[in-house]
């Protein structure tokens, strides 16, 4: 049990963690060295919280929205009501996650599609096996939906024809597709704009 929920319970902050049923066995299958993370979406603003947490002993601020705990040696990945990699916010966090604390398999399992699209340009063995499991019956409609709303509805078809196939050596041009089509989401063109110049 980490310290984080013990101070966002103190703090009245809801929050929802971002995990999956077939976490723990993909990453048995993990060739390169991986350390277990934990990931959660609150629901708040970034600066309601991150500057809290860099004064508490129990962790230690690491970069951007990332801290340690100390205690049990484990890294906390913070997001604040969207699921995002950098300026790319791609979907909005339901308000029912934070009544579960657990986010919704649907916004879980978009997250696996374009996470490891969006940080490494590629899937690694662990969201292989994660993505091969939840497309192993056909692809979901509402998974089909959510993603043409983010990426729009050709490039989602590709995506999921090529990962509901196992062919996850999805080409640069996709990916860079995905990346354009999600800059003109969220406010997502203003954010990379403010990155660069400040």
């Amino acid at each position: 049990m980490t310290n984080i929920f013990n101070f966002l319970e103190q703090k009245n902050i809801a929050y929802a963690v971002l995990k999956g049923v077939h976490d723990e066995a993909s990453c048995e299958n993990e060739t390169i060295g991986f350390k277990k993370d934990l990931d959660l979406v609150l629901n708040c603003k970034e600066n309601n919280v991150v500057s809290l947490l860099k004064a508490e002993k129990n962790f230690r601020y690491l970069k951007e929205n990332s801290f340690l705990d100390i205690e049990n040696d484990l890294r906390i990945d913070l997001y604040f009501k969207t699921l995002n990699v950098g300026y790319y916010h791609f979907l909005k966090v339901d308000s029912n996650s934070f009544i579960t604390k657990e986010v919704a398999k649907k916004e879980y399992v978009i997250y696996q599609i374009l996470d490891p699209l969006l940080k490494f340009s590629k899937y690694h063995k662990r969201h292989q096996y994660r993505l091969t499991k939840y497309f192993s019956t056909g692809i979901p409609k509402d998974i089909e939906q959510c993603l043409s709303e983010v990426i729009g509805k050709k490039l989602a078809s590709e995506l999921l024809t090529n990962i509901s196939n196992s062919q996850f050596d999805i080409r640069k041009k996709i990916i860079q597709k995905c990346k354009l089509r999600m800059l003109f989401i969220n406010g997502n063109f203003v954010r990379m704009i403010k990155s660069r110049i400040f």
